[in-house]
């Protein structure tokens, strides 16, 4: 949308390998200058980032930049000339704020969620291994995230319900920017109600009764893809037994995995190369996580396509209210089951209507953004 609306992007990120030439030119299409950062895994970068523990937690120490590699980042953001440092996600602001103070630019931030109390709740749900990650990953978070929202000249909450959360604990520097939806071209339809029977193209496409999409390794999210499966999967079973399930998503943990393999009444794919596909090829999306901050993207996604949506009640945190009307909303197990099948029953259900969303999560918001942005940097 940024791109779209003319402003020049230098986008700087972090990644395990140079993207191949397919991704480079898609990624170019936006911006103006991109700068990758790989990852070196390397003894002595083990050895650094274990005395960078000592001040920041485990995320930040893997994107700090020294030596020869910050001096030739200094000089191309230098020569790229900005008007503001962009950082989205705190994980990136060592390096944000450093170059926001060496070239006298100012920073801004784009919060994703309360990330020292959301990494506490990925440290209730790890386990073993991921137990030790996740503590080094607290490991002087709340400190270091409060620092950072205090340096910027602002910072863009993608929740007013975590907006508030920090302007109670004193912060004025805080506003709220939505997360985004891409919309398709056109739109499925033009009305709040689907007749299920008329629209007979989108019927094609729904080859599952039930869809989950998410990633299959974040605790939440793995907490939240077993609750499923082992409490609300054999209800649907009993009263539905020819119901079709897919679980979706990327990179699944041990846990996960070993859930595929035994499986045999739930279909998987993993790493799929469309989420669109994914979503459309349920009658009925569903987010079964019950922990976290911010706003779950899923949720957002999911209004995109327009099927009816089952949700435990973490799944509507910091929407806003037009958009929560779309939901159905269940916290155990029985119920959560009740909304899926009711839904798959109706004949007629209640779906987004588009321009609504689109003045919630489309360009408007980007408009108003950039707005608020000139006005600042005046």
């Amino acid at each position: 949308m940024l791109a779209k609306m003319g402003v020049e992007i230098q986008l700087i990120c972090w990644c395990h390998e140079v993207p191949d030439t397919e991704s480079f030119d898609i990624i170019n299409q936006y911006v103006k200058e991109f700068y990758p950062i790989t990852y070196k895994q390397t003894l002595g970068g083990y050895i650094r980032r274990v005395i960078d523990l000592s001040l920041y937690p485990l995320e930040v120490t893997s994107r700090i930049v020294r030596g020869k590699k910050w001096k030739t980042l200094l000089s191309s953001v230098n020569h790229f000339q900005p008007d503001v440092i962009l950082c989205d996600q705190i994980h990136g602001g060592w390096v944000a704020s450093r170059l926001s103070k060496a070239l006298k630019i100012p920073m801004i931030i784009r919060s994703h969620n309360i990330e020292y109390l959301h990494y506490r709740y990925y440290f209730e749900s790890a386990k073993g291994y991921s137990k030790l990650l996740r503590f080094l990953s607290l490991n002087q978070l709340e400190n270091y995230e409060k620092s950072l929202l205090k340096q910027s000249l602002a910072f863009y909450d993608i929740s007013n319900k975590d907006l508030k959360f920090w302007q109670e604990q004193g912060f004025k520097n805080g506003y709220f920017l939505p997360p985004l939806i891409e919309f398709n071209q056109q739109p499925k339809q033009k009305t709040g109600v689907v007749n299920l029977d008329v629209d007979q193209n989108i019927q094609e496409l729904k080859s599952y009764d039930v869809v989950f999409l998410g990633n299959l390794h974040s605790e939440n999210n793995v907490a939240g893809i077993i609750w499923f499966i082992e409490e609300v999967f054999p209800i649907l079973k009993e009263r539905l037994p020819s119901i079709r399930v897919l679980i979706a998503g990327s990179n699944p943990n041990s846990q996960i995995k070993t859930i595929l393999k035994n499986s045999k009444d739930l279909d998987f794919k993993i790493n799929p190369p469309s989420a669109e596909i994914i979503y459309q090829s349920g009658r009925v999306l569903i987010d079964p996580i019950a922990t976290g901050s911010g706003v779950s993207i899923k949720s957002i996604d999911m209004l995109a396509i327009g099927n009816p949506i089952v949700s435990r009640p973490k799944g509507l945190s910091g929407l806003p209210e037009e958009a929560s009307q779309y939901f159905r909303v269940a916290s155990d197990a029985p119920s959560f089951a009740h909304e899926i099948l009711t839904c798959l029953s109706e004949e007629q259900l209640k779906v987004p209507d588009r321009a609504l969303l689109e003045s919630l999560f489309g360009y408007p918001v980007i408009e108003s953004f950039l707005s608020h942005l000139h006005s600042i940097l005046k």
